[in-house]
C-alpha cells in the first residue's frame, strides 16, 4: 500500500501540542487528590511519642519502696529531651495563660526533697511539726512532685505541669515507703491543716478504713480536691481486673488511669476502681531525690500527679471554684476516648490542661472548646482551593502549549513565503487549491 500524503513537520508539532493540551487539562482532579491539605486540624493527644518512649526506659527507675535501708542515689542522667507526658499533654499552651502560681499541692507520700533539687527549689515547705516530710529518701515523692511542679529551665525539655505552683511535702508513709491507710489518713489531715488546694496521693491502698475515710470527708468538707490513682501497679493476675483502690474508691476522690506513651490505657481490662479521668502514666520522666538527673516511672500514681498538676493551673486561672467545680472542668474538657468501651478504662478521657483552663464549658455537659487565646488562629483556606489552583495551571500550561504549537507552523510556512502576505486560494474542483 503506497503511503498517504505526508504532512508538513509543524502540523505533526500541533498534533502532539494538541494530545498534550488535552492531557493537561486532565490533571486536575488528580492534583486535587494529592494537594497537601493547608488548614491546621484542631490539636489532639498524638497516638504515639516513640522518641521519647525509647529514652525514658534508659533512665533509672524510681523505687515506690526500698528493699533496704539504702537511699535511693542521684541519678546521673539528665537529657535534653522533652518527655513524652508534655509532647502529648502541651502544657505549655497553658503557661500563657496559668502556670500555678500562688497555689500549693500537697504530696502525701516518702516526702519531697526540699534541699538538693533544683527543679524545685524554694517552693518546697513541710506540711508536718517534725520536718522530716522534706526528707525523702525513697525518692517517691519527689518524683511526684516533679511531675507537678518542676521549674522551666534552660537545657532541658522537661517541666512540671504548674512549674511555679508550691509543694507542700507530707508524709504518708515510713522511712522506706510502705504505707497504710492509717498513715495516708494522717498525711490527707496534715495536707488540709497546711492550707493545700489540691492533694494528691500518689498510692493505691488494697483496703481502706475508717480512719482514711473520715480524712477523705474532712478534706471535702474544707473544700480541698483529692487526688489519686484508680489501682496500683500489677504484681500477679496480670489478665484480670485491677483490684479496688483506697483512697480513690471513697467518695469526693478524683480517680486517675494511666496512658502508654501510645496514647492508649495501659488496662486492658476494666479496673474495680473504675477511673474519673486519665494521664500519661508508663514511663514518664521526673526528678530524684536529689541532684538534676532524671528518673522514669511507671503507674497511675504519675497520672494522679499530672491531673493534681492541672487542677493547679484551674485554680490560679479561676479563683473561687468549689472542689466540686474544679473536678467538673478536669472531665468535661477532658479528650474523650475513641470507642465507648474505653470509657471503663480511662473515665471522661485524657486531661486537657489547656482546654481545662481556657474552655468554656458547655451548657449539656458537653466537652468544652479552648479558649481563641489558647492557641494561635489559623485561619482554614477558601473551599476547592486546590481544585482552583490546579485548573488555572492547567489552562496556563495548555495556553503556552497552544502558543508554542501555532509557532510551529506559522514559521516555517513564512519562511517559504519569504514572509510576503498570502492570498486566499479560490476553490477548485472538489475543494483543491489551485496549482
Amino acid at each position: 500500500m503506497s503511503p498517504g500524503p505526508r504532512r508538513p513537520a509543524g502540523w505533526r508539532t500541533l498534533s502532539c501540542a494538541l494530545a498534550t493540551a488535552v492531557l493537561v487539562a486532565a490533571v486536575p482532579e488528580a492534583a486535587v487528590a494529592v494537594a497537601p491539605a493547608s488548614a491546621v486540624p484542631a490539636r489532639t493527644p498524638p497516638r504515639s511519642a516513640p522518641e521519647a518512649g525509647s529514652d525514658a526506659p534508659s533512665l533509672p527507675r524510681i523505687p515506690a519502696v526500698l528493699d533496704d535501708r539504702t537511699c535511693t542515689e542521684a541519678s546521673r542522667k539528665a537529657p535534653r529531651m522533652t518527655p513524652w507526658q508534655q509532647t502529648l499533654l502541651n502544657p505549655s499552651a497553658a503557661w500563657r495563660h496559668s502556670t500555678g502560681r500562688g497555689v500549693t499541692v500537697a504530696v502525701v507520700d516518702t516526702g519531697v526533697a526540699a534541699d538538693g533539687v533544683p527543679a524545685l527549689a524554694g517552693r518546697v515547705t513541710s506540711g508536718q511539726d517534725s520536718g522530716s516530710a522534706t526528707e525523702d529518701c525513697v525518692g517517691h515523692g519527689t518524683f511526684v512532685a516533679g511531675l507537678i511542679a518542676a521549674a522551666r529551665s534552660e537545657g532541658t525539655g522537661f517541666a512540671g505541669i504548674a512549674p511555679d505552683a508550691r509543694i507542700l511535702a507530707v508524709r504518708g508513709t515510713d522511712r522506706q515507703g510502705r504505707a497504710t491507710a492509717e498513715g495516708m489518713a494522717d498525711g490527707i489531715d496534715a495536707a488540709v491543716r497546711g492550707g493545700a488546694r489540691v492533694i494528691c496521693v500518689p498510692r493505691a491502698l488494697p483496703r481502706g478504713g475508717p480512719a482514711l475515710t473520715a480524712a477523705v470527708r474532712r478534706a471535702v468538707q474544707r473544700d480541698v480536691l483529692v487526688v489519686a490513682p484508680a489501682y496500683a501497679p500489677r504484681e500477679d493476675d496480670e489478665d484480670g481486673p485491677a483490684p479496688a483502690a483506697w483512697p480513690a474508691r471513697l467518695p469526693g476522690v478524683l480517680a486517675v488511669a494511666a496512658l502508654t506513651p501510645q496514647g492508649a490505657a495501659d488496662q486492658t481490662r476494666a479496673p474495680r476502681t473504675r477511673p474519673d479521668l486519665a494521664a500519661p502514666g508508663v514511663s514518664v520522666m521526673s526528678t530524684g531525690p536529689r541532684g538534676d538527673g532524671y528518673f522514669t516511672g511507671s503507674g497511675a500514681e504519675f497520672a494522679a500527679a499530672l491531673v493534681a498538676g492541672t487542677a493547679a493551673l484551674v485554680d490560679e486561672y479561676r479563683p473561687g471554684l468549689s472542689a466540686a467545680q474544679l473536678a467538673e472542668r478536669l472531665t468535661k474538657t477532658a479528650y474523650r476516648p475513641a470507642p465507648d468501651t474505653e470509657r471503663r478504662l480511662v473515665g471522661a478521657g485524657t486531661v486537657d490542661p489547656v482546654a481545662a483552663v481556657t474552655g468554656e464549658l458547655g451548657d449539656k455537659g458537653d466537652r468544652a472548646e479552648a479558649a481563641p487565646a489558647a492557641a494561635p488562629h489559623v485561619p482554614a483556606p477558601p473551599p476547592d482551593t486546590g481544585r482552583d489552583r490546579a485548573l488555572l495551571v492547567a489552562g496556563g500550561v495548555t495556553a503556552v502549549v497552544l502558543l508554542v504549537a501555532l509557532g510551529a507552523v506559522a514559521v516555517p510556512l513564512g519562511r517559504r513565503r519569504g514572509w510576503r502576505p498570502g492570498r486566499l486560494p479560490p476553490s477548485g474542483p472538489q475543494g483543491a487549491a489551485r496549482p
